[in-house]
């Protein structure tokens, strides 16, 4: 008889178990079917006979695993005798023929059945078509990335579907009993809580201890049980219990195969665990075992099953709607509140509302995942509250000042495209690599204690902030010692930025002798503008792009000029370049501060924005109200 290569798990399944079925029934097929060989090379072209001599896998190909059935097709290599009747006696040859068996083996805890639903003679790059999910030659679940979301969704389809309709709670443990699953809770799996839940692949005991640890049990567990450690509502949460069923759920749902093969194979009895720690995978470019490959496929998709892509992403824009998210000052608390919400909601913590907001591309909810657990610095800071900082805080000012970060989103982020993108609808926004990276990229901020007085006293303290005289409030305060490195990074980034482009297309318009008026108009061309957006765009009237136009010899304002510097989204360096050209230069006054700021603080923003916060300090707005 035939050998085997024995490399993998399939190998060795189909020579120890399937191999004495697959031999009679190719035997039986060739007797029965002798032309279906192909003969072009052999000496005998109209067989009476075909009998089976030997055969030998060669690999098994399109492995896939649908509920309890193991779908795989084998080639094998035979040596056959072929023998022919005539006149003159009996003919004999021996053929080495290559054949294709599409097999289907039933299995739960050993081989309930085995088929062959299809023969014929090799072809390269042809195999049957089966459904279910593709395996490895372990019989692990090939899953990618990009395909979690579909698999968790095939998996509520079967079992909830109404999930996938409208938004709605997922009753995970009724699932699991639809299941034919048991879940047994009031034991401590270990003495150290170090798992939170075992699902038993076989009959047989596992270990188990007293709520107190003082005793140690030997439960007897049926195949389909799933054991919950008691410890983990107390020392997490009801979500985390309803997540650990939804994992070893998974674990029942697409790996029961892969372990009943390893206890028919080699009387391996398997439990799938779960760990309260962050799971630690191989880094990048090492192999990982078929165990962690699991472990990341159901700690990937039990949230996705719980929280559902499509219906999911309804709940939270429904959720921003309530809460206004996009119109609040306040957005890291909204995101909180939001969060709370979808974990009330779905029976998750809120610790996996927020990945799930950012894997579904809330991006924004990385703020507050990020800082959930750190009190005492922030990166996210209100526009009223920054410019405050801003004009009390020369080191801030100055690095502000610097061009090193630009206010996005309510963060200051470095200035640099890999962190910042421009949207003609939009405006600036925060990249995704910067969401997830948001703690690297964006100044931090403490806090500082001010009295109420003190805070009165000064004319750009945030109102909102002060509820009654006489109270302390907590304000942002830039820390230069917590921010070394992105300043660091920021300042690297900008000299190699410098390196390669020399000077942006405008800063190249600031040459020798040229007047304020006419790098203005250098700009507007620059710019493709014409009369009517130039004055749109800057809110002043017509007499000031001809002007520009005509170089007149007269120098604009320093209002005009930051009324074109906001309109046209200039940069403080280009805005100081004007400056000097009409004589003019920033000051130290509070108004001068409100000016630079509406430069420095609203990159990507209209005119009409920097007006309302000009106005809110009681300050002129920008445009048709000034005096040229």
């Amino acid at each position: 008889m035939g050998n085997f290569r024995n490399n993998n798990d399939i190998e060795q399944f189909i020579y120890e178990i399937c191999y004495r079925p697959m031999w009679n029934k190719v035997s039986a097929y060739l007797f029965e079917h002798p032309h279906f060989l192909d003969l072009t090379f052999s000496r005998i072209q109209y067989p009476d006979s075909a009998v089976l001599e030997d055969m030998v896998l060669e690999f098994p190909s399109n492995i896939r695993i649908n509920d309890d059935h193991l779908l795989f097709t084998a080639v094998v290599s035979c040596t056959i005798e072929l023998s022919e009747e005539s006149e003159r006696g009996t003919y004999t040859s021996e053929l080495q023929q290559w054949l294709m068996l599409s097999c289907d083996a039933l299995i739960t805890d050993k081989l309930e059945a085995f088929q062959i639903d299809e023969i014929c003679p090799y072809k390269p790059n042809h195999s049957k078509n089966f459904d279910g999910q593709a395996v490895s030659s372990n019989i692990v679940p090939i899953i990618h990335k990009k395909d979690l979301d579909s698999i968790a969704d095939e998996f509520l389809s079967q079992f909830f579907p109404e999930a996938l309709e409208k938004p709605t709670p997922v009753p995970i443990a009724d699932i699991a009993e639809k299941m034919g699953l048991r879940i047994i809770q009031g034991y401590r799996i270990t003495d150290d809580f170090s798992v939170f839940g075992e699902i038993c692949f076989s009959d047989g005991q596992i270990a188990a201890y007293d709520l107190f640890k003082s005793k140690k049990y030997m439960l007897d567990v049926h195949r389909g049980t799933i054991l919950i450690d008691a410890y983990t509502f107390w020392e997490r949460n009801l979500g985390c219990i309803k997540n650990t069923i939804a994992h070893e759920v998974f674990h029942w749902y697409r790996h029961r195969i892969y372990a009943a093969i390893k206890q028919i194979l080699k009387d391996q009895k398997f439990i799938a665990c779960r760990c309260p720690s962050e799971e630690i995978y191989p880094p990048k470019g090492e192999k990982w075992t078929d165990e962690q490959r699991m472990e990341w496929q159901a700690n990937s998709i039990a949230p996705r099953i719980l929280m559902p892509l499509k219906t999911f992403r309804q709940k939270v824009d429904e959720l921003y709607s309530k809460y206004d998210y996009f119109s609040s000052p306040i957005k890291p608390t909204v995101l909180r509140c939001i969060a709370d919400d979808l974990a009330s909601f779905y029976g998750v913590s809120r610790q996996s509302a927020l990945i799930r907001m950012i894997e579904t591309g809330y991006k924004e909810a990385a703020s507050v995942y990020q800082y959930n657990q750190i009190s005492n610095l922030h990166p996210y800071i209100d526009r009223s509250e920054a410019f405050y900082e801003y004009s009390t805080n020369s080191n801030f000012r100055k690095l502000i000042d610097s061009g090193l970060f630009q206010y996005v989103d309510g963060y200051f982020v470095i200035n640099d495209d890999k962190y910042i993108y421009f949207d003609n609808a939009e405006g600036y926004s925060l990249t995704g690599y910067a969401w997830e990276h948001l703690s690297d990229c964006t100044i931090q901020f403490g806090w500082r204690i001010l009295k109420g007085k003190e805070a009165e006293a000064h004319p750009h303290f945030p109102s909102k902030i002060l509820h009654r005289a006489n109270t302390d409030r907590k304000v942002s305060k830039y820390e230069p010692e917590q921010n070394t490195n992105v300043v660091q990074m920021s300042e690297e980034l900008r000299q190699k930025r410098e390196e390669f482009e020399k000077q942006n297309s405008i800063r190249k318009l600031t040459a020798i002798n040229k007047t304020c008026w006419q790098l203005i108009y250098d700009i507007i061309q620059k710019k493709g503008l014409s009369k009517s957006h130039f004055c749109s765009l800057t809110n002043l009237g017509e007499e000031v792009y001809r002007k520009a136009a005509r170089n007149e010899n007269t120098n604009p304002s320093t209002r005009t000029i930051v009324a074109i510097a906001r309109g046209l989204d200039l940069n403080l360096d280009t805005t100081e370049s004007l400056m000097r050209l009409a004589h003019h230069a920033f000051g130290e006054t509070d108004e001068d501060q409100a000016l630079k700021f509406c430069i420095t603080g609203f990159a990507g923003k209209s005119i009409e924005e920097a007006n309302e916060f000009l106005e809110s300090y009681n300050y002129e707005p920008l445009g048709t109200k000034q005096r040229l």
